[in-house]
């Protein structure tokens, strides 16, 4: 692929993308525009896409799976949109592997700026609308899919911070999505975009006592400004605590084991922690019930709505479970380790990134909702393919000097 090529697979496709998930509230529709948009791209550029034997047979493994499963629900259009995300994952790698390290990004500045932009005029017309108040995002089905939206885009941002030499630039650009985290009144966002705030540094002792005690410290402190400034904030994070401090967990449990829900508890005890505690036992009680079939095979895409009135788990790995089955999910969590062990050993300015984004899996419905999903195979298959091209290279480079050196021993003799 060339490299004029690959910049137009990159900026034109996603910016059309960024702007369709925030203003164009057809998501099916959203669909057909974004991809048919990539396909007349791919063919009109005639985007080549490489792989090796081991890319091949996973990718095949995870359509065909997928393909397996769209047959034993085909109503549910979500298994057709998880279909793309194998070709997504090939076609953006071979796209980040085309591009050099300045053009990627080049092309990451503009649409980390498109995006702010996009976010500022959905601010805007929510503000209009008068959906703020109910924390409700003009064409976001909920506040957390747009937080975890803004996370992803911590991809790029790490990208430009560790490959285009701008670290300390980059840092005024990290606040900025904080800010932007906190606008999405999304808690976990919020949360999880701190640490990424944080300077990779050579872990000893001293400096994770420093950390953990500085981080305790500035806990308690936002605490007590949560309480005095912000009482719904403070009620939502402390909900859970108030509740098993007043002896209601049995009750807790009693209610997750009828699915009866928490609407009878105090006020002050009913925050989105609460009710993820209770999801979490919900799912618990219904998968201890489950035969080793079903925990085996799972229950199909969509499963999960015969068990909570069509209520998600907010917990991808859950979800994996319920509906794709225990072998699915130990091989995602596997992948998972193994991608965290290279990172830790190779790529250790990627630890944070990686880590915020796995959490945040933990605790929110990510993989169903498809604009958040393909935005995170997209960005994560671009840096991929950049990373594995800058590490092709050295190994090029010493294969050519071993030839030399052959060649002259040769000429030598």
């Amino acid at each position: 692929m060339s490299r004029p090529a690959a910049w137009s697979v990159v900026v034109w496709p996603i910016g059309l993308k960024l702007v369709l998930d925030f203003f164009v509230p057809a998501r099916d529709l959203d669909f057909a525009l974004f991809n048919g948009a990539l396909f007349v791209a791919v063919v009109g550029l005639r985007v080549p896409l490489k792989m090796n034997w081991r890319v091949f047979a996973a990718i095949s493994g995870v359509t065909l799976f997928f393909l397996a499963e769209l047959l034993r629900n085909p109503s549910e259009t979500i298994g057709y949109k998880l279909l793309t995300m194998p070709l997504l994952a090939i076609l953006f790698y071979n796209a980040g592997r085309s591009m050099s390290r300045e053009a990627l990004c080049r092309a990451f500045n503009v649409l980390l700026a498109l995006f702010v932009l996009c976010f500022c005029g959905n601010y805007l017309l929510s503000a209009f609308l008068g959906n703020l108040a109910s924390r409700e995002f003009w064409n976001f089905e909920h506040a957390n899919l747009l937080g975890s939206y803004v996370l992803i885009m911590l991809i790029p941002i790490n990208y430009i911070a560790t490959e285009g030499g701008r670290r300390h630039g980059m840092t005024l650009v990290k606040v900025i999505f904080v800010g932007i985290a906190f606008l999405t009144t999304s808690t976990g966002a919020l949360v999880l975009m701190l640490p990424a705030l944080i300077r990779e540094w050579k872990a000893s002792v001293t400096r994770l006592v420093l950390m953990v005690t500085s981080a305790c410290v500035v806990g308690v402190c936002a605490v007590v400004v949560l309480y005095l400034f912000d009482k719904p904030t403070y009620d939502k994070l402390a909900a859970p605590f108030l509740l098993i401090s007043g002896g209601g967990w049995n009750q807790l449990v009693q209610s997750a084991r009828g699915a009866s829900g928490i609407t009878h508890f105090a006020s002050d005890q009913q925050g989105s922690f609460t009710w993820r505690i209770y999801a979490d036992l919900v799912y618990g009680f219904f998968l201890a019930n489950e035969g080793v079939v079903r925990l085996l095979t799972g229950n199909g895409i969509g499963g999960f709505a015969q068990v909570w009135n069509g209520a998600m788990p907010h917990n991808d790995f859950i979800l994996l479970l319920i509906d794709f089955g225990a072998p699915f999910l130990i091989l995602t969590v596997a992948y998972l380790l193994r991608l965290f062990r290279h990172v830790a050993r190779h790529e250790p300015q990627w630890r944070i990134v990686v880590l915020i984004l796995v959490v945040r899996l933990a605790f929110e419905n990510n993989i169903y909702s498809y604009y958040v999903l393909s935005s995170g195979v997209i960005f994560s298959a671009l840096v991929i393919g950049a990373l594995s091209r800058r590490e092709a290279v050295p190994q090029a480079a010493r294969s050519q000097a071993a030839g030399w050196s052959g060649e002259l021993g040769w000429r030598r003799s």
